[in-house]
This record gives C-alpha cells, structure tokens and sequence, in this order.
C-alpha cells in the first residue's frame, strides 16, 4: 500500500537518474513492437511524416 505520493519534482529526479542508454533501449523496443502491430496504413502515414 502507498501511504506517500510522489511530487512532481521527486518523479522527475527518479526519471532523471535512468542512464540514458537504458532510455534509448526502451524507445527501441517500443518502435520496435509499434512498428511490428502498426497496420500497413499507419505505416505509409509514419512514413510521410518523416519525409516532411
């Protein structure tokens, strides 16, 4: 049971001490899975967004 809620400065200074390449790890394994389960449509959007 949580008998203490964080603040808003506390969860920031907790995100802040993930090394960055644990954080870069778990953007590519979210690309990854959204790219495996994204429809042949929202492919074809994501990539237009990135030609712009």
């Amino acid at each position: 049971m949580i008998t203490k809620w964080e603040t808003e400065e506390e969860k920031l200074s907790r995100y802040m001490k993930i090394p960055a390449k644990k954080k870069l790890e778990w953007l590519y394994q979210m690309n990854k899975f959204i790219n495996k389960f994204s429809s042949k449509k929202t492919i074809k959007i994501r990539r237009a967004m990135r030609e712009i």
